[in-house]
């Protein structure tokens, strides 16, 4: 069924020309017209949050480690990518932990501040100018901890071929750290008599340690603030033991589970509140499509309701679904009430013919990868709960949930207002986004209490002291507490300036910004531990080259920029990145790298993987994503993508190519998760030359869309090469504000679709008249998804082929432009599919399909 979300839908945003190379000429005549070039170098972008952010060391880099399933195409990178230590600059200036602002900064002598050299630079411009090619100040290895942002502005800028680089020394560690170290002295053991003694778990006593963080001057704690889906903030504090982040006290623990419920089970159990009331005991009684088929223990209202499975064809289609009906097979009749659920496995049941409620087969005191669940929503902030853990924080004063509370698409923290642990009743300070509906997973945390195993802490605020199991013996490894607010690195309007070879770790909020200004760079450099996004980028040609960026409280990269009216390319980019474990407190919307709404951003070569949500949110105009290795992403989501964009028929001329996304699936149930996703009426997308391996959902979900190519890709183990559907018939409309109103989102950054250089650049969507009345007729066929392809592309063993969706009636693929010469099911005959080499070999039937371009796979991932 369509979700008409009312988001204000990723304001993300981008600019620039996209290269139709790989493409045969007549499709990308097809890609709207367009013959727009791609610039070869780098380009990328950043994205606006709508309303997206997050709360809580929810998980960490061990939370989300599948391992790295399949093949990471690209391998890994080292820190530094800095190329010769040879290098020679006009001029050098070093600093060092140890050294001296009086000093004069040589390699000897060096200074202590990143001011002070930025002091002599600036003196250096000003007495002789930049000299050839230009200037580095070495930073000596250490820890340079930070309490306020390096800036640098226009006057600090570098010149082409006379850049200002600040640079690692070769050989050396640097970290620059928005964060105050605790020593392991100031530690003691948390000991019978102590007033917090009695609250501590068994477990933890023996083990835990405090530390008065005020009798140390350490007294900025920050504020624990309701992020996630539909609100951001910087974080709280948070503390780090070896580099790593440490989890608030939760419960239940991130890698708890309990057994769940099959259909090879003989007896099952139901849950919910339905009516009439079917939850309950069934028991096998005999197989239905190959499973278990069963009936409920205790008769209903006299009545013997039954389970089982049912795969069936309807015009053209076929379709499985789970039954609770008074029938003992085949599609229920309307005799008496009854609930579906269209999914090959258990999960929650829709109610259909005067049922009432939802039965599951959730458990709600099951826990399922750290989550337990709702019992019975009461309102938009309170519902019923099960078991009696909460008796355990009776003296806790500042607790926290987050949770999935309607969809599994929008997580959210909110702050407890009140529990009542003897209606077991919670209610929370306020709504959490859409309101709170029975069955779906949450966890608490912030509790002293719930320090149950090494790497959980808790922080008293009022006393200013600090609780922690630490992994490891205090003292063999440094443990820090961040305490910036600010970017520890900002350029504004600067150009030409390069940061090499550095780790930035350990703030509350975005760890480096660039602002405006052009060709600036990292290179090589590490981003990790932030309280939000490791980097955020805008103005023209500034980027990241071989970095390696993780453990983010939000995204890894926003990139922004270029000029959408005019269709002007910003040139950002993210190039050859490692991007991982990020999203630790934000679950959704919170991606590796977010592509702002602008023009012509590139993310290329980068290895993302291991992450809640998506790898790449979009937004904009002819970006390029293309020979990225993308894995286990979408982790804890549902009616989530790869690569995901979504409601706009003028984010087109955007180019998807040569990406090798595999082994996506999530640990919970919904609408699936899938490769490339185009939602609600995303249109003028080309999908060219991609590998989809082992997805659960759609290799492909295009979502209602007009005008998407979707070519010249291979789909192998997937639950469908592509899904299709006409949503906008039944979703777009002329209402005022309404973020399904698509003519009025066409007019969204001065864009005025019909004339130049939009009615050149894009004739097809120039062709959309821009008149509701002519829209909407339903002889004209605007709402549907008119001008797509869908061909030359190869399947292998998946679930199904191209599945149809009917929504707001029948005839989807009927409208399309273009399907041929695909191949449904076939071996690819990959060089080595067991050693993850996926590329083709030459007697492949790939190459059977008139005008197949081979897909680069040995050019996937972080290149040299």
């Amino acid at each position: 069924m369509i979700r008409l979300r009312d988001i204000l839908f990723l304001s993300l945003m981008i600019s620039g020309a996209l290269v139709l190379a790989g493409c045969s000429g007549s499709v990308a005549a097809k890609l709207d017209g367009s013959d727009a070039q791609v610039p070869d170098g780098d380009a990328g972008s950043d994205a606006l949050d709508a309303g997206y952010d997050g709360s809580d060391n929810g998980t960490d880099a061990d939370d989300l480690d599948g391992g790295d399933s399949g093949s990471d195409a690209g391998g890994d990178i080292g820190t530094d990518a800095g190329g010769d230590p040879g290098v020679t600059y006009g001029a050098e200036f070093f600093i060092a932990t140890d050294g001296d602002d009086g000093n004069p900064g040589t390699q000897d002598s060096p200074f202590a501040t990143l001011e002070r050299a930025r002091t002599a630079v600036r003196d250096l411009k000003t007495s002789s100018g930049l000299p050839a090619n230009g200037v580095v100040v070495w930073l000596l290895g250490g820890v340079y901890e930070r309490s306020a942002t390096f800036e640098l502005e226009a006057e600090d800028s570098g010149e082409q071929d006379r850049p200002v680089v600040y640079r690692a020394w070769p050989g050396d560690e640097v970290r620059i750290v928005g964060a105050a170290r605790l020593r392991p002295e100031w530690f003691a053991l948390v000991a019978d008599g102590d007033p917090v003694f009695d609250r501590v778990d068994a477990l933890a006593r023996g083990n835990l340690l405090q530390v008065d963080l005020a009798a140390h001057a350490i007294s900025d704690y920050g504020t624990l603030r309701p992020r996630g889906f539909g609100g951001s903030g910087d974080a709280a504090m948070e503390l780090f033991f070896d580099t790593r982040p440490m989890q608030l006290g939760r419960w239940p623990d991130k890698d708890a589970n309990d057994q769940s419920q099959t259909y090879m089970d003989d007896n099952i159990t139901l849950f919910g509140h339905p009516q009439p009331d079917v939850s309950g005991s069934y028991t096998k009684n005999g197989t239905s499509d190959g499973v278990n088929s069963y009936a409920r223990v205790d008769l209903v209202d006299g009545k013997q309701y039954n389970l089982y499975r049912y795969n069936w064809d309807y015009q053209g289609q076929n379709y499985t679904a789970w039954f609770i009906t008074t029938d003992t097979g085949g599609y229920p009749s309307n005799t008496d009430p009854w609930w579906h659920l269209y999914n090959a496995d258990l999960g929650e049941f829709d109610p259909s013919n005067g049922a009432q409620g939802n039965p599951t087969i959730i458990d709600p005191q099951r826990i399922n990868h750290g989550f337990v669940r709702i019992d019975s929503a009461l309102d938009d902030t309170s519902f019923t709960y099960l078991g009696d853990r909460p008796l355990r924080w009776s003296q806790a004063d500042e607790i926290w949930l987050h949770g999935y509370w309607m969809h599994m698409w929008a997580d959210r923290h909110v702050k407890v207002d009140n529990i009542d642990t003897g209606a077991k009743t919670v209610t929370l300070i306020e709504k959490p986004g859409y309101g709170i509906k029975a069955g779906q997973p949450f966890y608490t945390y912030n509790l002293l209490e719930e320090i149950t195993q090494p790497g959980e802490w808790y922080l008293d605020r009022l006393s200013g002291k600090l609780y922690f199991w630490p992994p490891a013996e205090i003292s063999s490894g440094e443990t820090y507490v961040s305490m910036m607010e600010a970017p520890l690195v900002g350029l504004s309007d600067t150009r030409w300036v390069v940061f090499q070879d550095i780790t930035f770790e350990m703030g509350r909020s975005v760890l480096v910004k660039i602002d405006g200004g052009s060709d600036n760079l990292l290179q090589g450099c590490k981003a990790r531990n932030a309280g939000t996004d490791a980097a955020g980028i805008s103005g023209a040609n500034n980027g990241l080259d071989h970095c390696e960026l993780y453990d983010t409280g939000d995204r890894g990269v926003s990139l922004s920029g270029g000029d959408r009216a005019g269709l002007a390319p910003a040139g950002n980019y993210v190039t050859n990145c490692r991007i991982h474990n990020f999203g630790r407190w934000s679950w959704t919307y919170k991606p590796g790298v977010s592509i702002g709404r602008g023009v012509g951003c590139r993310v290329a070569n980068n290895l993302m993987h291991d992450a809640p949500h998506s790898a790449i949110l979009y937004s904009g105009n002819e970006h390029l994503i293309e020979l990225n290795d993308i894995h286990d992403v979408c982790r804890f989501s549902s009616d989530a993508g790869a690569i995901y964009a979504g409601r706009d028929w003028g984010w087109r001329g955007n180019l998807i190519r040569h990406n090798f996304i595999h082994h996506i699936s999530s640990w919970f149930e919904g609408y699936g998760v899938h490769g490339v996703y185009m939602d609600d009426c995303l249109s003028g997308i080309h999908v060219f030359g991609n590998i989809f391996y082992e997805v659960t959902g759609h290799a492909v979900l295009n979502g209602g869309g007009r005008d998407n190519i979707v070519e010249n890709n291979i789909m192998a183990h997937c639950g469908s090469a592509m899904s299709a559907d006409s949503r906008g018939i039944q979703a777009i409309n002329n209402t005022p504000g309404d973020s399904w109103n698509m003519l009025e989102r066409l007019a969204a950054d001065g864009v005025h679709y019909q004339q130049e250089p939009w009615a050149s650049r894009y004739p097809l969507l120039a062709a959309i008249p821009n008149d509701w009345n002519v829209i909407s007729d339903s002889n004209a066929l605007w709402l549907y998804p008119q001008g797509c392809v869908f061909s030359r592309n190869l399947g292998w063993d998946n679930t199904s082929w191209v599945r149809e969706g009917n929504y707001g009636g029948t005839g989807t693929l009927d409208k399309y432009a273009e399907m041929i010469d695909n191949i449904e099911d076939q071996e690819p005959k990959f060089q080595d599919e067991a050693g993850g080499d996926l590329s083709l070999r030459p007697d492949s039937p790939a190459f059977t399909i008139p005008g197949f371009q081979d897909i680069p796979f040995d050019q996937i991932g972080i290149r040299p």
